[in-house]
């Protein structure tokens, strides 16, 4: 499936993982995701926003991206989900104004949540059926990726397992533990699966995603 890869401003990764940069139809940046992009030395071949918090504004007009508007309806993220219109993976938007933070989840509702994001302290895998190869103790939380939905959710391998158990902003699993060497997950709705971001160094592997 064709992806497109979406920075955005928030805290992002300190280095990317292995990501096949060529493999993703298009490169976005809304606004300051640009900087993240360019620390890791990778032109987008679209940058949008009104650039009102990127350090290189000049550089971005300079390659012939325009601004929009300041004042308008929807955020730098929205327009970069528009101009994306179909699946991606997202870097950034973590540690910053709750504000922001409530408008991305916002956004997931509107245009549905990225297949993988990754912020300063977190990978976060989007899916239904998510099974994995992970170390014994090795720490994960998951909820609906959608906030406004309930999930019902099995478990296998976990510390503390779940049958058919349902999941909501009421009730999320925070802080699970893997017990066993392998890990599944499957779900009624699609869930945000979090570890820690050491994951891609930690020797995990997944299995499905």
């Amino acid at each position: 499936m064709a992806k497109s890869l979406i920075f955005i401003g928030g805290k992002g990764p300190e280095r990317l993982p292995d990501l096949d940069i060529k493999a993703y139809k298009e490169i976005i940046c809304a606004d300051s995701g640009y900087d993240m992009a360019r620390s890791f030395d990778i032109m987008p071949d679209l940058v949008i926003g009104d650039m009102d918090s990127t350090r290189l504004r000049e550089e971005i007009v300079n390659k012939g991206f325009i601004p929009c508007p300041h004042d308008k309806d929807d955020s730098d993220f929205v327009l970069a989900l528009k101009a994306a219109n179909g699946c991606y993976d997202l870097v950034g938007g973590g540690e910053g104004r709750l504000d922001h933070l409530i408008s991305i989840f916002s956004a997931f509702h509107n245009f549905g949540p990225p297949r993988m994001w990754l912020t300063h302290e977190d990978v976060i895998f989007s899916s239904s059926h998510f099974s994995a190869s992970l170390e014994p103790g090795y720490p994960l939380s998951f909820f609906p990726a959608d906030l406004s939905s309930r999930a019902l959710v099995t478990t296998h391998g976990l510390e503390w397992d779940l049958s058919a158990h349902e999941i909501s902003l009421s009730f999320i699993s925070l802080s699970n533990r893997c017990k066993n060497k392998n890990m599944e997950i499957t779900s009624s709705v699609p869930l945000f699966i979090r570890f820690p971001m050491d994951f891609f160094s930690s020797g995990a592997k997944i299995i499905t995603c």
